[in-house]
């Protein structure tokens, strides 16, 4: 460990001692909720009892081997051996794997899957149901084949090639070109410069069957592997099974050592500038490479104050950058910093900066100087009090929904333990601790740790962009030149300040409730106020400490009738949000707010405006105040509009480098038959943004409140909640004049339209775009009967695209209902692929779907899709934000998603789902775009 390490942590435990906290220092308890246990061949399990969401339960195996391990005949096999354990083990041979866990509701690709890195691979099972024994069984016999019973038959090692050669066609932009350039110069002469997960074409092309099966007997063994599974299942029960099955696997015999890696020091700063021509964006980044905590520190409370500490610096550098970004003339864009790893045996303390257009320089000088004021002077007790409020109040939120935390954020927790040794001592252990040690923690302490994170040594600049903008990037000696005198230079500490004043200084008179209906379909309660306003609640326990908003009214973007100050409407909410509210800028607001869970959001679509808000029980009336001054008091503020006009525009300067921008943008005006309403949003549409505009025409979209119906979900004591809904909602001003939505003749194609064009591009690829659309009923039947429609698809798609052919790493598919303008079903399919198989593959996806038209899908499919929509179902109901949407589609689109799902769901079979492909099939409205390479 490095001196300064050492020296923090004796300073460290030297203060906390005499506070009274280092005497329970030393080791950090675990969880007593969870069961961790070592088998004698090594393997690690852990397992906890929780019914959030009931009858299910995740199945993880974690790895701690990933693509640093390769050799050079190895590359990319990694990644290749992941893909592999889903083409069959030897409890389930083939595809049967994937075939039965789809009957039972867990579908492949979002509740099976699975994730490589450099340093670690991790499989998962997730939301498995848990009614069924049997289902339980084969779930853990899943991971005990992933640990070491994977087949790798040849002719599944040779149809898996097409696949990861597709994925890595998908993947090889600009992001990932820049991201592994800069590592083969920032990590020379390390193993993290050689390796890039995805690996290299040739080696997937070529490589021999026992090449990636010796990369699996190697690696692959219990002494590197952890069984993770929570949820509701019985934990006394799983241990048994999980011994039983997994102390099968024999312990390695003479086993490689799993090498960690490092990367070398530097004494002099290192350089990476990198340039790509499909970039669309410059980005700099400072890194200083730290040496990590000792494992044995990470397990006591040093490397939990430690963490603690980084989160506060975080949050205060943070937010003095989006302070300085929300000036006009500000040359940033957007910053961040964080502490975090940078490989696995070092991490960093890293800044990373997007410069406005044309500022570059400017830019990197401010973020030098924003560094060297927090090494000479660290952060200031107001800014320091904010963030430990913030904190504070996190973990509080956190540990009042103690129990009904999902399953998958204690697998997070698991997997991090596992890999990383970060501690795990539970909710209750950490809201006790940090109500004692937050007030212990001095200002000096963090100080000084930022100021020995910031050093010349191990320091390391990344600048990269696009190429046509090579001219105006820095060179190397610039960067260092910058960076070396800023030292000299005259620098002001922040300045601190204190926001005192109430969020509403006079409240509106209160209203009072004209009505109250209970709604028996959604058990809620409907109160319709004096002054028109709808309001529904819906009292839930699915969260101890959370309440949920939405707010919806029709009228949108259709009712702006002068189609040129579309622009302006298009980004009026994020305009105003960006502008803080009444007589508080955005940044004294969030000052103003430090220290509490809530907050709303405006938004205005096509054919509504809307609110979303969520708060803490303690915090609803805040969330309320927000929401009333969004109404009564929206800000023109010039910096907030300048700001975030500034960077819409730093956004797009160069987005027409991206080939998959001109893709997105040639589907969306074609989507529209290039509807003058449905404009790409570009520089010319900014040209036409503004400011007095932006104002109007947010104050015409919510100038009457009374168009409004809230839906409120979640901890809500209504007698609690009814006095400040009735002076935020209540108290505002309506009037009787209604609005609703003005059609406005936007329609998808009709008839069969076939549009295509090519775009240089540095890795060849065919992107496709196919619409299917007609007019349907708007009902649940229907909008149930189109989700399945494209869940088979994807089914089959799965099938023969991806594994047969290796045509494509994916095609997204989405089958589904909208009620305005008018009733439509649309389907829609989009895939990248080898442009030498884009004709073969685009044949597919109208062959599957006629397929289906003609003979009907497999009663099999069916049942899958079925049960994982019934699946998903019964997830749902337990989120309060399910709620929220349910309450909207229950009161504006008349479907009954409570009561009436289970029979619409029955209702579904291969007869129906047929004749809606027959449907679509025989109507052929069909739109087709491809993107081709240009030659």
């Amino acid at each position: 460990m490095k001196k300064y390490v050492s020296l923090f942590c004796l300073f460290l435990l030297t203060t906390l001692w005499s506070n009274g906290f280092a005497q329970q220092s030393s080791q950090l308890p675990i969880d007593s909720q969870v069961r961790i246990g070592h088998l004698d061949n090594g393997l690690t399990y852990y397992i906890r009892h929780n019914e959030k969401p009931k009858d299910r339960a995740d199945f993880y195996i974690v790895q701690k081997v990933g693509a640093i391990l390769e050799e050079d005949s190895q590359n990319g096999l990694a990644h290749f051996l992941e893909h592999m354990a889903f083409n069959g083990t030897k409890n389930f041979p083939d595809k049967q794997l994937i075939n039965f866990l789809e009957k039972n509701g867990v579908k492949f690709g979002e509740n099976i899957n699975a994730y490589t890195s450099l340093d670690e691979t991790v499989y998962n099972l997730s939301n498995v149901p848990t009614t069924l024994q049997g289902v339980i069984d084969s779930s853990l016999l899943v991971l005990h084949d992933w640990s070491n019973f994977i087949s790798l038959d040849g002719k599944e090692i040779d149809k898996e090639r097409g696949v990861i050669r597709e994925e890595w066609r998908t993947g090889a932009n600009a992001d990932r070109r820049m991201w592994k350039a800069g590592n083969s110069i920032l990590f020379a002469g390390s193993q993290y410069a050689k390796r890039d997960v995805i690996g290299d074409t040739a080696v997937i092309n070529h490589f021999s069957y026992n090449t990636l099966r010796d990369y699996y007997k190697k690696w692959y063994r219990p002494d590197l592997q952890a069984i993770i599974v929570v949820g509701d299942i019985n934990v006394d029960k799983t241990e048994a099974q999980i011994k039983e099955l997994f102390n099968a696997i024999p312990k390695a015999v003479n086993p490689a050592e799993r090498i960690l890696y490092t990367v070398p020091d530097n004494d002099l700063p290192i350089v990476a500038r990198i340039t790509d021509p499909e970039a669309s964006n410059i980005g700099f980044m400072v890194q200083f490479k730290q040496t990590p905590l000792s494992d044995d520190a990470k397990k006591t409370s040093i490397g939990y104050v430690t963490d603690i500490v980084n989160s506060l610096i975080s949050r205060m550098q943070n937010t003095r950058f989006q302070e300085i970004a929300q000036k006009a003339d500000a040359p940033i864009a957007y910053a961040v910093s964080q502490y975090g790893d940078l490989v696995k045996t070092k991490d960093a303390f890293l800044y990373y900066m997007v410069p406005r257009n044309g500022k570059l320089k400017d830019a990197i000088s401010l973020l030098f100087n924003e560094i060297e004021k927090t090494k000479r002077y660290g952060f200031n007790s107001d800014e320091y009090e904010r963030a430990k409020a913030d904190i504070l109040k996190q973990i509080e939120q956190a540990y009042n929904n103690r129990d009904k935390q999902n399953s998958s954020s204690y697998v997070r927790e698991y997997v991090n333990n596992f890999l990383n040794l970060e501690p795990i001592p539970g909710i209750e252990w950490e809201y006790k601790t940090l109500q004692l040690l937050m007030p212990k923690l001095t200002l000096e302490m963090v100080n000084q740790q930022v100021k020995k994170y910031i050093s010349d040594k191990n320091l390391l600049f990344t600048e990269q962009g696009p190429e046509n903008e090579k001219a105006n990037l820095l060179a190397d000696k610039d960067i260092i030149s910058m960076w070396n005198s800023v030292k000299q230079s005259d620098i002001v500490a922040n300045k601190e300040e204190t926001i005192n004043k109430p969020l509403v200084a006079n409240p509106p008179k209160p209203g009072n409730i004209r009505k109250v209906t209970h709604n028996k379909a959604l058990d809620a309660e409907e109160w319709t106020l004096n002054n028109g306003i709808k309001v529904v609640l819906k009292p839930t326990k699915l969260k101890q400490d959370e309440i949920r908003l939405l707010g919806i009214a029709y009228g949108g973007l259709s009712l702006v009738d002068n189609a040129e100050k579309l622009p302006s409407a298009s980004i009026a909410d994020n305009v105003i949000a960006n502008s803080g509210l009444g007589e508080f800028s955005k940044t004294e607001l969030n000052k103003l707010l430090s220290g509490k869970v809530a907050g709303v959001s405006p938004n205005i679509s096509d054919y509504q405006e809307s609110f979303s808000g969520s708060s803490s029980v303690k915090d609803f009336q805040t969330m309320m105040q927000l929401l009333y001054l969004y109404f009564t008091a929206p800000r023109k503020d010039t910096d907030g509009y300048s700001s975030f006009v500034n960077n819409v525009r730093t956004s797009l300067i160069n987005a027409a480098n991206d080939p998959d921008q001109a893709f997105s943008d040639t589907v969306t005006t074609a989507l529209y038959c290039k509807s003058p309403r449905k404009f790409l949003f570009n520089l010319k549409a900014l040209d036409k943004v503004n400011h007095d505009d932006v104002m109007q025409l947010y104050k015409e979209r919510f100038a009457n409140p009374a168009n409004f119906t809230f839906f409120l979900a979640g901890s809500l004591d209504l007698e609690k909640v009814k006095p400040v809904i009735l002076t935020y909602l209540g108290g505002l001003k309506t009037s009787k004049q209604l609005e609703t939505w003005k059609d406005r003749d936007i329609r998808y194609p009709q008839g069969t339209i076939n549009l295509s064009f090519d775009h240089a591009m540095k890795t060849p690829k065919a992107s496709n775009f196919v619409l299917y659309n007609d007019k349907i009923e708007y009902n649940l039947n229907n909008s149930l009967l189109a989700q399945a429609l494209g869940s088979i698809l994807d089914i089959r798609y799965v099938a023969s695209i991806r594994e047969d052919e290796g045509g494509s790493y994916g095609v997204g598919v989405k089958g589904s209902i909208g009620k305005i303008p008018v009733p439509t079903v649309s389907l829609f399919m989009q895939f990248d692929t080898d442009p030498s198989k884009e004709d073969k593959m685009i044949g597919l996806i109208y062959k599957e779907l006629e397929d289906i038209a003609k003979d009907g899908p497999k009663e099999e499919d069916v049942q899958k899709v079925k049960e994982n929509m019934n699946k998903q179902h019964k997830e749902n109901v337990e989120e309060n934000g399910w709620w929220l949407s349910t309450m909207n589609h229950y009161y504006f689109s008349d479907i009954d998603l409570v009561n009436n799902f289970d029979k619409a769901l029955n209702n579904i079979s291969a007869t129906t789902i047929k004749q809606l492909a027959k449907q679509l099939t025989d109507k052929k409205n069909i739109l087709q775009v491809v993107m081709r390479p240009k030659q």
